[in-house]
């Protein structure tokens, strides 16, 4: 994710950082979370947690951000947590409430052994 850490700086009470297992048990105890991968295409084109939306730039993570209920439980991860903690505070800076990180990102979710989507994503079109 093109997101650097000049973000405003924003407390992150409204960030839950997790590890693997808490993030699991919320993300699936949730009515309607939208999990939402940071890392880059060609990052989430290799694997990726089933049903997550990829959101690779910080113009993008804000575009979503005004379509969004501020209420809508956010789960963020990328590939070891440092992007996400970035988008959680712009998100929160943002006035969302409920916004949980994986901590240790997608290598700690492998080391659990959850399960991951290697399905086949088609070469992105923008890089042609």
């Amino acid at each position: 994710m093109h997101i650097h850490s000049q973000a405003q700086d924003v407390t992150l009470d409204s960030c839950r950082h997790l590890d693997a297992v808490d993030f699991y048990i919320r993300l699936h105890s949730c009515e309607y979370p939208l999990l939402i991968d940071v890392r880059t295409f060609e990052e989430f084109r290799r694997e990726r947690i089933p049903g997550a939306i990829l959101v690779e730039s910080r113009a993008g993570l804000e575009k979503m951000a005004d379509s969004l209920d501020r209420e809508q439980p956010l789960f963020l991860y990328c590939e070891d947590d440092h992007r996400s903690r970035v988008a959680c505070k712009i998100l929160a800076g943002r006035g969302f409430r409920d916004v949980s990180n994986l901590r240790g990102g997608l290598a700690s979710w492998k080391a659990f052994r959850y399960e991951l989507d290697r399905k086949k994503i088609k070469k992105d079109k923008r890089k042609s």
